[in-house]
């Protein structure tokens, strides 16, 4: 018997399913006038980036003078959310708001370090 588990198949043609990937979920927070938080939960992965890329838009259509993301439960991002986060970035310093990622999962944190992104935003793990 072997140690490996065995994938679901399809019942028609007996081959293997796929599983389903982890999705991003999203939840925004008014912490004050001043502050909204966007917690994500998941990996932003490109099949998120659309998703993300909304939640983003419409932070940049509020009014609060800072934007914080919490990515504490986010193990990894692909390069188009990474895009999605500089034009986040872009976008609300031409409003004069502030943006910070508060609360880094530790792998991304280490990438995040890596790419340099802690010179163009707050970055705590």
């Amino acid at each position: 018997m072997s140690d490996q588990q065995e994938r679901p198949r399809d019942n028609a043609t007996g081959a293997p399913t796929e599983q389903p990937r982890p999705q991003a979920e999203f939840t925004r927070t008014e912490r004050s006038r001043d502050e909204v938080v966007l917690a994500v939960s998941g990996p932003l992965t490109d099949d998120a980036v659309d998703a993300f890329q909304q939640h983003l838009e419409e932070l940049i259509a509020g009014r609060w003078p800072l934007v914080t993301l919490d990515f504490t439960r986010v193990p990894g991002i692909s390069s188009r959310c990474v895009g999605k986060l500089m034009f986040l970035r872009m976008r609300l310093d031409e409003k004069k708001r502030s943006l910070r990622i508060g609360g880094c999962h530790p792998e991304l944190y280490k990438s995040f370090k890596t790419m340099r992104l802690d010179f163009f935003m707050a970055i705590t793990s």
